[in-house]
């Protein structure tokens, strides 16, 4: 006897589109990661090392016009409106006056040396320490977001998870949180471990390569319970948002040096919810952007994000010390890291019904309860 499919959804919900949603969520970083895994299989990792620069260089012009925009629309929303500054007390006043702080020091208590640039030298510890907090709460960022987006896209398929299926899917995604911290671990000072935790890096990284494959068998095994629960393939979105973190580092394990493209993709993946964002204040929906006042609306919010990124990113190179192996742009652009991911880690909350209802102002009021 065969079972009836469960009806999809007449009109599921969107940030975007439902088709610019699923290549910016994640369909096309899981495009570009199936061919690198295809370059590195055809051309072998010792060769793919080698001969990745052009790949590299089409991804630090990403990251320009990419990466950096993301940074600063999570200020935009942050920081307006003017209640934002109250509402989010940590984000937007406490956390960052922490981190102006720990410039000063590392500009104060950096080396002596002349020049008119002799300003902008930083202190090596200290900007390393910041460097490391960046890199390493990185990982929470990542799985953060992903959960965030299965969770995003599950409100608007209207596909409700089991309290044991969110478990697994969030327990894959702490898994892949733990490979992320010893596999950046390997790079670490020795000395940083007396020598003895260090040795054990490579086992560790192997117990975590074990655990990450078998989160990915627990949440694959989730989603075919799902299909077969519902009837239905869950939207193809919510696999976009899952799969993609999962080639990320998949691929990282076998090419570090694509960490640029990882970076690039999950900026991507950020960018559509800020600009919904923007045009939900302005009382905006999908046929507003057809627009031609509301495309130049979204053609200057897009520069002026581009523009404030590199004043932030890039200017600072301009400005710093060559000869030191920490930069003052090494600094600024950690400091701005670890912001960006307390900042999200505030106001990308789905189960707030204030952040449903900015999101989702542009549709129907059974996506906001």
């Amino acid at each position: 006897m065969k079972h009836k499919k469960t009806p999809r959804p007449n009109h599921p919900g969107y940030i975007l589109s439902e088709n610019i949603d699923f290549w910016m969520t994640g369909g096309a970083s899981i495009l570009v990661m199936l061919l690198l895994l295809v370059y590195i299989f055809f051309t072998g990792i010792p060769q793919s090392t080698a001969n990745i620069t052009n790949i590299l260089g089409t991804a630090i012009v990403l990251q320009i016009f990419i990466n950096w925009p993301h940074f600063m629309g999570a200020y935009r929303l942050v920081y307006t409106p003017k209640n934002n500054i109250k509402r989010y007390k940590a984000a937007t006043i406490y956390v960052p006056a922490l981190l102006i702080l720990v410039l000063i020091v590392g500009l104060v208590t950096g080396e002596s040396i002349e020049g008119p640039l002799s300003i902008f030298t930083v202190n090596q510890d200290v900007t390393y320490f910041c460097w490391l907090v960046a890199a390493f709460y990185l990982a929470w960022h990542y799985t953060g977001q992903a959960w965030g987006m299965i969770a995003t896209y599950s409100k608007l398929s209207q596909l409700m998870l089991k309290k044991s299926e969110r478990f697994t899917l969030r327990l894959g995604l702490r898994t892949l949180l733990v490979w992320h911290v010893i596999w950046g671990a390997q790079d670490l000072p020795a000395d940083w471990f007396a020598g003895v935790l260090h040795a054990h890096i490579g086992t560790l990284l192997s117990l975590a390569n074990i655990a990450a494959c078998v989160s990915f068998l627990a949440s694959s095994a989730v989603w075919y319970g799902i299909y077969l629960r519902t009837k239905r393939i869950p939207d193809k979105r919510i696999i976009a948002s899952w799969l993609s973190i999962y080639l990320w580092y998949f691929v990282l394990f076998f090419m570090p040096e694509a960490y640029l493209l990882v970076q690039v993709s999950h900026a991507l993946q950020y960018l559509p919810f800020p600009m919904r964002v923007e045009l939900n204040r302005r009382q905006a929906n999908l046929v507003d952007i057809k627009q031609v006042a509301l495309k130049g609306w979204a053609i200057k919010y897009y520069l002026l994000l581009l523009c404030a990124g590199i004043a932030f990113f890039y200017f600072p190179e301009f400005i710093s010390i060559e000869n030191q192996q920490f930069t003052f742009a090494v600094l600024v652009s950690s400091l701005i890291n670890i912001h960006h991911y307390f900042v999200d880690s505030c106001i990308w909350r789905i189960s707030n019904a204030e952040v449903r209802r900015e999101l989702f102002a542009h549709l129907e009021t059974r996506f906001l309860k």
